[in-house]
């Protein structure tokens, strides 16, 4: 890390006045509303569904009730 254009950055922003923070955060906002790689949509991974051909996890709710009652035992 920079320490010294850290420093310098805050020296500069804590000197700005009210009205020139708001156009600089006004900016900011505006660069992190373009993600630099497009979201993809959750269906389109391929961890989805890995495991839906398990017989024994078709009662979900079970299998994890089964597992947390293991865990408060141990």
């Amino acid at each position: 890390m920079n320490n010294k254009l850290i420093d310098s950055l805050t020296q500069i922003i804590t000197s700005l006045t009210e009205d020139e923070r708001a156009m600089l955060y006004q900016r900011i906002e505006t660069l992190n509303l373009q993600p630099s790689v497009p979201p993809r949509p959750l269906r389109t991974e391929p961890f989805i569904g890995m495991w839906q051909d398990r017989e024994d996890l078709v009662d979900r709710t079970g299998w994890v009730r089964s597992i947390r009652r293991q865990h408060r035992r141990s």
